[in-house]
């Protein structure tokens, strides 16, 4: 996504009334409704490792983002410091957000009952960058729903069996690593050379973004809950 952010757009005054959901009602709602997410990749302070957690529960019981279900009225930067807090005891100022791409997903599978009916979400994805060793430290996952944790290289999760959703994140935000570089040259006043250069180097990566969604092999096994499935990807 090679924008500033994600807007957000509140007509009239909007009050959120959120309740807590029994099972059976959210269930129901799952099975009517597409929930709204947000998930973070998460970069070490010399921004050359993302964080991935390998889930042990439905939906995908396997390598995933840091995240979850947004609340109504929040923006999407506000649902991410929550969820960042809650889970990771960080505390991430807005500024520090930056919007990496926004996909769609829909699961065969979920936690809540009756499992088989599955679960569907859009997502908006961003990257924070870590500051220093003390928030790193944080970075410590619920061991109810994570059953490992690894700092990964970009190339790793591009080139590994990961979910074609991790590798087109990280693929975007790449290609917007690129484009920021590519524009700080010319508020800079670079030459068209240079400018040039950059510019060849955001496209290559920008096609790469495309790719992603054209070689997809990636296939889920978690032996943990005996379950295997494929993923279909599509614009």
């Amino acid at each position: 996504m090679f924008q500033s952010g994600v807007p957000f757009h509140e007509t009239g005054t909007f009050k959120s009334r959120r309740t807590f959901l029994p099972d059976d009602q959210y269930g129901v709602a799952l099975d009517n409704l597409v929930k709204g997410c947000t998930d973070i990749l998460l970069l070490n302070p010399s921004g050359t490792h993302v964080f991935a957690g390998k889930r042990r529960v439905q939906p995908q019981p396997d390598w995933w983002f840091t995240g979850g279900r947004m609340f109504p009225g929040e923006t999407p930067v506000q649902s991410c410091q929550r969820l960042l807090r809650r889970e990771l005891g960080l505390e991430i100022e807005s500024r520090r957000f930056a919007a990496v791409c926004a996909q769609a997903f829909a699961f065969g599978m979920r936690q809540q009952e009756p499992k088989e009916h599955g679960t569907t979400d859009t997502q908006f994805c961003f990257r924070v960058q870590l500051k220093n060793e003390e928030e790193v430290k944080k970075v410590v996952l619920d061991e109810e729903e994570y059953c490992d944790s690894e700092w990964k290289l970009p190339s790793e999760i591009l080139e590994g069996n990961y979910h074609p959703a991790m590798k087109y994140a990280v693929g975007c935000m790449l290609a917007g690593e690129a484009l920021e570089k590519m524009q700080e040259c010319e508020e800079k006043g670079g030459s068209d050379a240079d400018i040039a250069k950059l510019t060849r180097e955001f496209l290559k990566r920008r096609k790469a973004v495309d790719d992603v969604m054209k070689k997809n092999d990636y296939k889920l096994v978690s032996k943990e809950l005996n379950y295997q499935t494929t993923v279909h990807s599509k614009y």
